[in-house]
């Protein structure tokens, strides 16, 4: 087998079990996120100013929440 035979043999078993694929769908999955994201901190921005005291009451129920996913604490 000549060294051009062996590395085309090589390129193509790379491209079929190489993560190619994968690494364009998480790239893809990645945009989508930032860019949802983005969408959700503009949504939140635009709450805070329209309705201040409904986003404070929110963003407490959050905190509450967030607080109570915490590590349990061992009872006395």
């Amino acid at each position: 087998m000549t060294e051009n035979d062996e590395i085309d043999r090589l390129k193509g078993r790379l491209s079929r079990e190489g993560a190619g694929a994968l690494t364009e769908l998480s790239n893809r999955a990645t945009d989508t996120l930032i860019a949802r994201g983005g969408e959700f901190a503009a949504w939140v921005r635009e709450m805070g100013e329209e309705r201040p005291l409904m986003s404070l009451l929110v963003a407490f129920e959050i905190g509450f929440a967030v607080g109570r996913w915490g590590p349990r604490r061992a009872k006395h």
